[in-house]
């Protein structure tokens, strides 16, 4: 009998809905936070239009968190390929929570940036895609600078 893996991949293009936020590690690792929007149109059984939207926190490390923070934007758009992760905590009251987060392998950006005088000339013509690989990403939150 064949057995298989686990899979945790996640793939998806939306717009940034905030300016990323980037901050480093004690360790000097940097580590930028945003969110996306991902749009989802279609007809209900009446048929109507229905808009529905997902939003999405998105974590990337490293270079690639650099590179987040000098050339995105809110309302930018971007595929982001990558993991989802949980965070688990414990509120004020001490009730547990957990959020949801995209751990990103790769963020493409998708808007012709060239034209917008927000991309250094030597990157000109280049795709700016960094991959880092994810186990370089810490396990613990604590550090995790915020």
């Amino acid at each position: 009998m064949a057995t298989f893996g686990d899979l945790n991949i996640f793939v998806g293009i939306g717009r940034l809905t905030r300016d990323p936020e980037l901050r480093y590690t004690p360790s000097g690792k940097g580590v930028c936070r945003f969110g996306i929007a991902i749009n989802r149109n279609y007809k209900n059984q009446d048929g109507n239009n229905i808009s529905d939207t997902l939003f999405i926190n998105v974590v990337t490390w490293g270079k690639q968190a650099e590179n987040c923070s000098q050339f995105l934007k809110k309302g930018r758009r971007v595929a982001i390929n990558g993991e989802l992760r949980a965070n688990n905590w414990q509120d004020k009251e001490g009730n547990k929570r957990v959020s949801y987060e995209i751990t990103a392998r790769s963020v493409q950006f998708l808007d012709l940036i060239k034209d917008t005088d927000m991309i250094p000339e030597e990157f000109a013509g280049e795709d700016i895609t960094e991959e880092e690989n994810i186990e370089d990403s810490p396990d613990s939150e604590d550090e995790i600078p915020f």
